[in-house]
């Protein structure tokens, strides 16, 4: 169940958010979206069936020999490529991505958040992750929910949330607060470039 939407966006965690970043299990979504589908589709299905935009292939990198393929014959991460592609080919109020970073690499990440971008720029689409990754989320959106047992537990900005110890903390943050403890001063981010620019005007 990599890939959930929903036709029905009307909540209000949506309202005025694009992206919305979450952590939590699949079955805590109900506290916050109506009328989920998961996507399904046959594992023989011909790629050429399902996407027919040769812009998103190219945009995530794939090759356009990928059309003349069947589902079970490309790799998995281009399965989750062409299943990203699908989904968002059909248009609808939201599409969910659950844990589809899972096995990726830095660069499939990095073109997924710029795909998924696009689209919301096209189409008004919107979109909530769900992930462990805490630095692939970031870039998607700063809004983070955290549910557990169908139960809010915050709604805030990431940084805030891993102050405050609800998510472990990524390497730079720890980097951060070792070089402060040694007097860096250096301010809080998830963005590598802010930080070597903090380091830098540290150092000058």
């Amino acid at each position: 169940m990599e890939i959930i939407y929903s036709n029905s966006n009307n909540n209000k965690y949506f309202k005025n958010r694009s992206f919305t970043s979450f952590i939590g299990e699949a079955s805590d979504l109900s506290t916050i979206v109506n009328d989920m589908t998961e996507l399904t589709i046959k594992k023989n299905a011909k790629v050429k069936k399902l996407v027919n935009n040769i812009d998103f292939i190219n945009m995530l990198g794939l090759s356009p020999d990928i059309l003349k393929s069947r589902l079970n014959e490309i790799s998995y991460s281009e399965y989750k490529l062409i299943l990203l592609i699908y989904a968002c080919e059909m248009h609808p109020d939201l599409v969910i991505l659950n844990n589809l970073d899972l096995g990726l690499n830095h660069k499939d990440k990095s073109k997924i958040s710029k795909f998924i971008k696009l689209i919301n720029a096209e189409y008004k689409t919107s979109f909530l992750i769900i992930s462990n990754d805490i630095l692939f989320l970031n870039k998607i959106s700063k809004h983070l929910i955290i549910a557990k047992n169908k139960i809010i537990k915050y709604q805030g900005d990431i940084l805030s949330a891993i102050k405050s110890g609800l998510v472990s903390k990524p390497p730079i943050i720890e980097f951060i607060e070792l070089a402060n403890e040694k007097g860096a001063n250096l301010t809080y981010t998830l963005d590598n470039k802010e930080l070597l620019k903090d380091i830098y005007r540290s150092i000058f």
